[in-house]
């Protein structure tokens, strides 16, 4: 049985904006998300010294900032050792151009550490209403009154009611006391590695079920099973952080219902045209001939290629098949003439799609 997802849409989340191609977590990651047309900017949560939620991944300012630089005396640069204040001086977006010098621009430099309010006001204005927002409340033991910080500046901004809001956590305690300040708002459970170790995924999404709408789990633990009880009780699948278009279309044939990930360009491309969802099979291969086909996700016409050469630039033989509901969206296609106990490269792609799909055959003796 084929699993799909049980919302209309796949969502698109910019995971703490579009981070492969900017300061995770700035307003500038931010922006680029909404320009590649994401359907939420996710964000994390941090508590200052004197009160402040600041967008920020790490408990501590040492790896996106420049807080050594700045406070060399205060190691190891908790955010929650410091005021807005200061936070407000640093530099968060220089070491993205260092670490990533591919991707690095000028308007990084200088980046600084967004308030939640602020964040939400960017994205809000930037993405006209239409752009969702994705909370989570990082590291909630550590800083006491966050659940009721983040509730109070959702009313302030007047988002606390937006059809495209999302609260996540690890923490089940957060989510809970999340729930009882404002019921109204779609909870996330976030699951790492281990936290589902021994237990029945039945019995804990049902449980989950009492105050979420949704679960979040690191990409590794997703399969049949995990979907599958998921939806029994109606609760979403948003895997992360998914960052090449294989895990993507892998995913995406388990009938996930949205994906985090850096690479937001990527997952939207995909979602918005036809392309490859069950790779490429080969079957029927004698000394001269062979048939590829594969399965999309729609109506549209496929192209393979094969060839000697694994960089196709020489003795490529190219072939298109047209995939439709009558056959079950399979395209096929037989290639003839071919040589004798001879490795052969393939790729095949739809034709709307930038997803790829590779391999390579051997003909019989």
């Amino acid at each position: 049985m084929t699993l799909r997802p049980i919302t209309t849409d796949v969502m698109v989340i910019a995971h703490r904006g579009a981070s492969a191609y900017g300061p995770e977590n700035t307003l500038a990651a931010y922006k680029q998300a909404i320009m590649m047309k994401a359907d939420y900017v996710e964000f994390d949560l941090q508590m200052t010294k004197d009160g402040h939620l600041v967008t920020l991944h790490d408990e501590t300012l040492a790896r996106t900032t420049n807080a050594e630089a700045f406070f060399p005396n205060r190691a190891p640069w908790r955010v929650k050792d410091f005021t807005l204040e200061e936070i407000r001086r640093l530099d968060a977006g220089s070491w993205f151009n260092k670490t990533y010098p591919a991707q690095a621009k000028k308007e990084f430099i200088g980046q600084h550490v967004p308030t939640l309010e602020e964040a939400i006001n960017f994205v809000q204005q930037h993405g006209k209403g239409e752009v969702g927002l994705y909370i989570e409340t990082k590291a909630p033991g550590v800083y006491p009154g966050m659940e009721e910080n983040v509730i109070e500046i959702l009313n302030k901004t007047n988002v606390l009611d937006n059809r495209k809001l999302f609260l996540e956590s690890f923490s089940e305690q957060s989510l809970r006391k999340l729930k009882k300040l404002a019921p109204q708002v779609k909870l996330v459970q976030l699951y790492k590695r281990g936290m589902l170790a021994g237990k029945n995924v039945y019995q804990e999404f049902k449980r989950v079920s009492e105050y979420a709408a949704g679960v979040g789990p690191s990409k590794e633990l997703v399969g049949r099973k995990l979907v599958r009880a998921a939806h029994q009780y109606y609760l979403l699948v948003h895997p992360w952080t998914v960052n090449t278009q294989d895990d993507m279309v892998s995913l995406l044939s388990l009938g996930v219902d949205g994906q985090f990930t850096n690479n937001t360009d990527q997952l939207v491309d995909l979602l918005e045209k036809p392309f490859i969802s069950h790779g490429v099979a080969n079957g029927d291969i004698t000394n001269t001939s062979a048939i590829l086909w594969v399965r999309t996700n729609g109506n549209t016409r496929v192209r393979f290629e094969i060839s000697t050469d694994n960089h196709f630039n020489s003795h490529t033989m190219v072939k298109t098949g047209h995939a439709d509901e009558y056959h079950d969206f399979i395209a096929s296609v037989e290639f003839i003439g071919l040589k004798p106990s001879t490795k052969y490269y393939y790729r095949a792609y739809t034709v709307s799609s930038k997803y790829i799909i590779t391999g390579s055959f051997q003909t019989l003796p």
